[in-house]
C-alpha cells in the first residue's frame, strides 16, 4: 500500500516537472529536418516528446521480444538451494515467535491465576519434611 503512495507522488512530482519544463520552453523555437522535409519554427519542447516517444517505440519489440533465460541445472540447483535455506530461516522464526508467544501467555497465566495462601504453606510443609528426610538418613550413617 505503502509503495503504491510513493509511486503516485513520484507520477504527480514528475507531471509537474514536465509541465513546468514544457512551460519554460514554449517560446523556444527552431527548425528540424526530418527525412527531406523542414518544419520551421517547430517547438523544442514538441522536438523532445518526439524523440522520447520514438525511443519508447523502438525499445518496446527488444524488450517483449527477448528471450527467456534458460538455467544451467546448476544454477537450478543453487536456487533452489536458496529458497530452501529461505524456507527454513523463516520456519525457524516462526517457531521461535510462538514459543516467545508461549512463553508470554504462560507467564500472563502465572500472573494472572493468583494462587491461594494455604498453597504456599502446603509447598513449604512439604519441602520442610522432605529436608529433613533428606537430613535424618545422613544422620544414620
Amino acid at each position: 500500500m505503502a509503495l503504491m503512495v510513493l509511486k503516485l507522488i513520484f507520477t504527480i512530482a514528475l507531471l509537474v516537472a514536465v509541465a513546468i519544463f514544457s512551460g519554460f520552453n514554449l517560446d523556444n523555437r527552431c527548425n528540424i529536418w526530418l527525412f527531406g522535409k523542414v518544419f520551421t519554427n517547430a517547438p523544442i519542447f514538441m522536438s523532445i516528446l518526439v524523440s522520447f516517444a520514438a525511443g519508447i517505440v523502438v525499445t518496446l519489440p527488444a524488450v517483449f521480444l527477448r528471450g527467456e533465460k534458460k538455467m544451467t541445472a546448476e544454477q537450478a540447483r543453487a536456487l533452489a538451494e536458496r529458497l530452501e535455506q529461505n524456507e527454513k530461516k523463516n520456519l525457524e522464526k516462526q517457531i521461535a515467535r510462538r514459543q516467545k508467544l508461549e512463553e508470554a501467555k504462560a507467564k500472563a497465566q502465572g500472573v494472572l491465576a493468583k494462587k491461594p495462601a494455604f498453597g504456599k504453606k502446603e509447598k513449604d510443609g512439604k519441602n520442610n519434611s522432605q529436608a529433613t528426610e533428606a537430613a535424618a538418613p545422613q544422620e544414620n550413617k
